[in-house]
């Protein structure tokens, strides 16, 4: 999977939730912020100091995706009513999390990523985790935030990328920044040097637009929420909202009893 795969599927942030940049609780209120790159930024900056977050996603749209791996055109697959949450301990590196996609085969699961170990559980593979070490090909890696981080820094500098600061908007009990970016096919592959994405997932990535909107709380710089739409022409339209909360709360993760593990078929 090339690097703009993973930069991409991690800017989306999920299915199986996980790796997510984060940002750390202030002492003091922040500063107000207009320059809506310093916005992002400063949520950026942030991020180094977190060790928990807590994140939960939606997702909608319908795609044509080839899940057979055959080359054909594949089939309509409805994302409506899709979730996941997730705990993600960024110091260690683990997370647990759950998803549901009721339109594909009523699909539901459970992740459990601890020190270098997936355990994946789900409604089609039965009442046990499969094991397996986890690995630099999955779409998503729960721990490494970092990454993540130098993804937006990637966007922030790429030619003709101009962030809009929108309207400022409620975050449960506080204000957030709204930023919009909207990226171009070309925008989204200079990410990789200006090479086309190669698909090692079910959907071609390499066509699609991006439009992000940002949210980032104004009295701590830490990054509350993330709305991804992603134009795929043919292929349909893929929407997803991220939010993050209970930063830096305790979060115990561990792997599951054996008796309920066995090795990836």
């Amino acid at each position: 999977m090339s690097p703009t795969t993973r930069r991409l599927g991690r800017l989306f942030g999920l299915l199986a939730a996980a790796s997510i940049v984060v940002a750390a609780c202030g002492a003091a209120a922040a500063p107000a912020l207009t320059d809506p790159k310093e916005i992002v930024t400063a949520a950026v900056r942030t991020a180094q100091a977190a060790k928990t977050v807590h994140v939960e996603a939606t997702l909608d749209g319908s795609i044509q995706a080839d899940l057979s791996g055959t080359g054909g055109s594949g089939a309509a697959i409805s994302l409506a009513g899709s979730t996941a949450a997730a705990d993600v301990d960024l110091t260690a590196g683990n997370a647990r999390a759950t998803f549901s996609l009721p339109a594909l085969l009523g699909l539901s699961g459970e992740l459990v990523q601890v020190d270098g170990t997936s355990y994946v559980k789900t409604t089609l593979t039965g009442d046990k985790f499969q094991s397996q070490k986890t690995s630099d090909s999955l779409p998503v890696n729960p721990g490494d935030s970092k990454s993540l981080v130098d993804s937006i820094g990637e966007v922030l500098a790429q030619p003709g990328v101009d962030p809009v600061k929108g309207d400022d908007v409620p975050c449960g009990s506080t204000q957030c920044y709204t930023v919009k970016i909207e990226l171009t096919p070309d925008e989204i592959n200079a990410l990789d040097g200006g090479n086309p994405m190669a698909s090692q997932i079910p959907v071609d990535l390499g066509s699609a637009s991006l439009n992000l909107t940002i949210r980032v709380e104004k009295d701590s710089n830490r990054l509350a929420g993330i709305a991804a739409t992603a134009s795929l022409g043919e292929q349909g339209t893929l929407t997803i909202d991220l939010t993050f909360s209970k930063w830096d709360q305790a979060v115990s993760i561990s792997a599951p009893p054996a008796d309920q593990v066995q090795p990836a078929s």
